[in-house]
């Protein structure tokens, strides 16, 4: 059977079939097949990327693809040109593709730099597959390492004395992921105090007999206040006349005289006021939480002592960005058209004002949702969220991808008549059955193939190598049922619940134990901003005093040295300068498929 080279009859007018003298068709796993060829010198040659095919005398195509550049080498009669198997669509087909393969777990856009997240060429390492394109139809796929979409026995074609079979690695015995999520912490608002301070005095109505004393003390806006992290948004300290009885204005009737003076009666002034605090705060922690899982491997052990422990170690992208939007706050200054965060929507000012204390929405025009992996920003933990747990699971596939290319171990290398090998691709599994082979037997996916055709001597043959999975063909998981820690189960929804131990498994079928429970303990916990107010010389301690003294010289003394003080006492939101979390995941081992004994049996 005669074999030819035909150009493109659309790029080029040459519609002459050309005699091929010697040809090699091979392709490596994950690459492009190439074909090299000996012509005569005196043969067309049309420019570089023109398409061809070579076909045989019945028209079966072996091989579809482009000129690369000028001949190899040109010797007598005859030239060396190659063409390669790439489609001249191949952008459209690797965008399709790609676009295809960003799905969860395979694909996460935290693991990839921002500006390579619509990058058609970023192709993240994965999967247990290589990307295949196929000699004859350029079309684009992913074929699995272990088994081909085509699968054929070769038994009965393999030239027996080419058949070799050695160790090319010995498998991990185990693979850690070390993922690590940056984020700063954030939680602001506003508190009015106001109620909480009137109620810490009698009859929860503000009042003393020593004006100047409290006055001078009350908080003036713009103060920061506690150890950090608070400052005063309104402050007034109005005086008022309550009409009720139960709110006396002057203390009870006070005979008062020097020793050589006769008594007389007095009463003194208790000033009433209506206290307005309004405070506002904001908390900020940086974190960093660091996810470590280590999988198993469980495999056919061909060396003493084992595999290594390969430890691989990342960076999320950020969790929580925000670009060039800012978070609405109160009393605050805004120009028309400044874009502001509040809950989970992104504004833009339609007027220049200056806020109040709640959010106007007839002041602002709603532009967009705002979402952040992270979600919340008050959150102390992200790997326990729902986009955490993808982001982990994530991680977990790429230490099956680690474990998954080392197992193919055995290597098996052949040669076969060109009949038997002349559908071979990359894509394809092969079962074979020799005596030599350990155990008898092997079945391996296609890494390397090579279809000679010598037209000196007419030797038509085909050469192969296989990698064969050393695994045990087995599927690890762990039975223990979650329990349910944070209430009894089916009280809350599943989303809300915390679980210890207990397992689930992954898309591919990894099972690893719940971490759910594992929140960083550093919690940041919503509570009153106001701890405590420590009321002295309150009212009432006044009056018990001034009724000790019978001149207006002591009075006055007693008073000034019992002055009424307010003490506030508010939460420490002081941060420290990084909060570091890990949790720690324990997985079930994974195996690969057997498709070969490491030894006779």
């Amino acid at each position: 059977m005669n074999i030819y080279l035909i150009w493109n009859q659309e790029i080029t007018s040459n519609k002459e079939s050309i005699s091929i003298f010697n040809l090699e068709i091979s392709q490596e796993e994950g690459k492009f097949s190439k074909a090299r060829l000996v012509v005569e010198s005196s043969a067309f040659l049309p420019p570089t990327d023109t398409e061809a095919l070579i076909q045989g005398e019945n028209q079966e195509i072996f091989f579809k693809g482009m000129l690369v550049g000028a001949p190899l080498k040109s010797k007598g009669y005859f030239s060396e040109i190659e063409l390669i198997a790439k489609p001249s669509d191949f952008s459209e087909k690797i965008r399709l593709l790609q676009k295809e393969s960003r799905v969860s777990p395979y694909w996460d856009d935290l693991w990839v730099r921002v500006e390579k997240q619509t990058d058609d060429q970023e192709i993240q390492g994965v999967r247990t597959a290589s990307l295949y394109c196929d000699r004859r139809t350029g079309d684009l796929s992913w074929s699995d390492w272990f088994e081909g979409h085509k699968e054929i026995d070769l038994s009965q074609h393999v030239f027996q004395e080419s058949l070799l079979v050695k160790i090319v690695r010995n498998p991990l015995k185990a693979c850690t992921v070390n993922v690590s999520a940056h984020w700063v912490q954030s939680e602001e608002g506003i508190a009015n105090l106001s109620p909480a301070i009137q109620r810490s005095f009698p009859r929860h109505k503000m009042s003393t007999y020593t004006k100047k004393a409290l006055s001078e003390k009350w908080p003036e806006s713009g103060q920061k206040l506690g150890r950090s992290g608070l400052w005063v948004m309104r402050s007034e300290l109005k005086p008022m006349f309550p009409a009720s009885r139960l709110y006396p204005r002057y203390s009870s009737p006070l005979l008062l005289g020097e020793e050589d003076e006769k008594p007389k009666s007095y009463r003194l002034e208790r000033h009433w006021f209506k206290p307005t605090l309004w405070v506002g705060w904001r908390y900020q922690q940086k974190r960093k939480e660091t996810l470590s899982l280590t999988l198993p491997h469980a495999f056919q052990s061909i060396m003493p002592g084992g595999g290594e422990h390969k430890v691989l170690d990342f960076t999320l992208q950020n969790i929580n960005p925000e670009p060039n939007v800012y978070i609405w706050r109160p009393e605050t200054f805004y120009r028309k058209g400044a874009k502001v965060c509040y809950r989970q929507g992104i504004y833009r000012c339609k007027e220049t004002h200056r806020s109040d204390l709640s959010f106007s929405e007839n002041l602002w025009a709603f532009k967009k949702g705002f979402h952040t992996p992270l979600g919340n920003p008050v959150r102390a933990s992200f790997f326990v969220t729902e986009r955490g747990v993808d982001a982990a699971e994530h991680a977990m596939e790429r230490a099956k991808v680690e474990l998954a290319q080392s197992v193919r171990a055995l290597e098996i290398s052949f040669e076969a008549p060109w009949e038997a090998l002349k559908d071979m691709t990359t894509d394809t599994s092969v079962s074979l059955s020799a005596s030599s082979l350990p155990g008898g037997q092997a079945k391996g996916k296609v890494v390397h193939y090579a279809l000679i055709a010598k037209g000196e001597t007419g030797e038509r043959f085909g050469q192969v190598t296989l990698l064969c999975a050393l695994g045990l063909g087995k599927k690890h998981q762990m039975d223990k049922k979650a329990k349910p820690s944070y209430v009894l189960e089916e009280y809350c929804e599943e989303a809300y619940q915390v679980h210890k131990k207990g397992t689930k498994q992954t898309k591919t079928g990894l099972s690893y134990v719940r971490y759910d429970n594992k929140i960083s303990i550093e919690d940041y916990r919503a509570g009153p901003l106001l701890r405590a107010i420590e009321l002295s010389n309150g009212p009432e301690e006044q009056e018990a005093e001034i009724l000790s003294h019978r001149t207006p010289q002591g009075l006055k003394k007693a008073l000034a040295q019992k002055p009424t003080r307010l003490k506030l006492f508010f939460k420490d939101l002081r941060t420290r300068e990084s909060v570091e979390h890990v949790i720690s995941v324990k997985m079930a081992p994974w195996s690969a498929p057997c498709q070969c004994l490491a030894s006779r049996n």
